[in-house]
């Protein structure tokens, strides 16, 4: 739901990198700046591919594949419980009626849109608010890969109910996709870590510049969508955040600027609010230095530990080996004092040898023959 804050934790502004897109312009790539007229959507629709159906489910047309029967029925499921909730968060009725087109291929998908109409090659959602028309693609444009579509299809459900929310009010870039990531709870580290860089290097866009079309350049699009969500975030923070919001939307309903909107449901300026978020930002991601660094970044900081502690135990094992010799001189020494001396090494041995038998063959020589008994000699007569 919209309470749930970003702002709870160092991860929480990261936002899942998907492409979706609203009124013909991506959220992920390239801007485009042209706006297709599909008021009457239905009515110019072109021949539906072969093997797809279009069925009613009260006000939602669902047009899809029919080998993809399944996985539609979830998301049927799925839009009527996000519609409530998307709706119960700005907290005025809106219409129900919407026409969602579920294509096989990024391919199919221009089948499903009236004719003439450019779409961006590379998104796998697009809403066009003004109609209410939403258009989702089985695979990824660039993958080909199968995408989150329940994700997809709540980021573009939250650009339609905000655009009736509001009365058609004209309302800025970043506010309307950084809601429509709110609502449909989109996360991812990719987009934490653009945002704490950009925030490093103080290369945060000024909100005012996003407030009619995101940049072209892929780097600059990534960091602005970033921005949109975690300041969204930002707005939602409090305990009243739910209140203030409301408010906010029905300031916007009334037709007032954006900027008279969010002085009178917040009472402070627009300007004012964007440079405490900023503030906040320098002190949220100045705690978490770590949690952004690269993967060489990491085995990096993980071989310099392992070195620093190896280093450290060997200074700590050679200490511990001189204190012991310190403390074991003392009874070292006493036992030194009652063990009898060692033996005379081997050459003093070999020397002793020799002199018995100098001295026995001296004692022969003599012509006296003697004999040894108890230490004295006795001479043999």
């Amino acid at each position: 739901m919209l309470g749930v804050l970003l702002l709870a934790s160092a991860f929480g502004s990261s936002f899942l990198p998907a492409a979706h897109a609203d009124t013909g312009v991506s959220s992920e790539a390239a801007d485009t700046t042209t706006e297709p007229d599909t008021t009457d959507a239905a009515s110019q629709l072109p021949p539906l591919p072969t093997g797809y159906v279009s069925q009613t489910d009260g006000a939602v047309r669902w047009t899809y594949p029919l080998a993809a029967e399944d996985e539609v029925r979830s998301l049927r499921a799925l839009q009527a419980r996000t519609w409530r909730r998307i709706v119960g968060e700005f907290g005025v009725a809106v219409a129900p009626e919407l026409d969602i087109r579920v294509a096989r291929n990024p391919k199919e998908m221009r089948a499903l849109v009236p004719t003439n109409t450019p779409l961006p090659g590379y998104a796998d959602g697009i809403a066009f608010p003004e109609s209410g028309l939403v258009l989702l693609t089985l695979t990824e444009p660039d993958t080909f890969l199968r995408p989150d579509l329940q994700t997809v299809l709540t980021h573009e459900l939250s650009h339609v109910a905000l655009y009736r929310a509001v009365g058609g009010a004209a309302i800025p870039r970043w506010f309307s996709e950084g809601v429509a990531v709110q609502q449909a709870q989109e996360s991812s580290f990719g987009r934490v870590r653009t945002l704490w860089e950009g925030t490093l290097r103080g290369a945060l866009m000024p909100l005012e510049s996003l407030a009619d079309h995101f940049p072209s350049r892929r780097a600059d699009v990534d960091l602005a969508y970033a921005q949109s969500a975690d300041f969204v975030g930002f707005l939602l923070s409090g305990s009243d955040e739910r209140v203030r919001f409301r408010a906010l939307v029905r300031e916007l309903r009334q037709q007032r600027t954006f900027p008279d909107a969010i002085q009178a449901a917040y009472h402070v300026p627009l300007g004012y609010m964007e440079r405490e978020w900023r503030t906040e930002l320098t002190q949220r991601f100045g705690r978490w230095p770590l949690a952004f660094m690269g993967l060489t970044g990491i085995w990096v900081l993980g071989a310099t530990l392992l070195l620093i502690g190896y280093v450290r135990k060997r200074l700590r094992d050679r200490a511990t080996l001189q204190r012991w010799a310190l403390e074991e001189q003392p009874v070292l020494a006493a036992v030194g004092a009652a063990v009898p001396p060692p033996p005379p090494p081997s050459g003093a041995v070999q020397s002793s040898v020799d002199d018995f038998f100098d001295n026995r063959h001296a004692k022969h020589d003599s012509g006296v023959p003697t004999i040894v008994h108890e230490g004295q000699s006795h001479t043999l007569h």
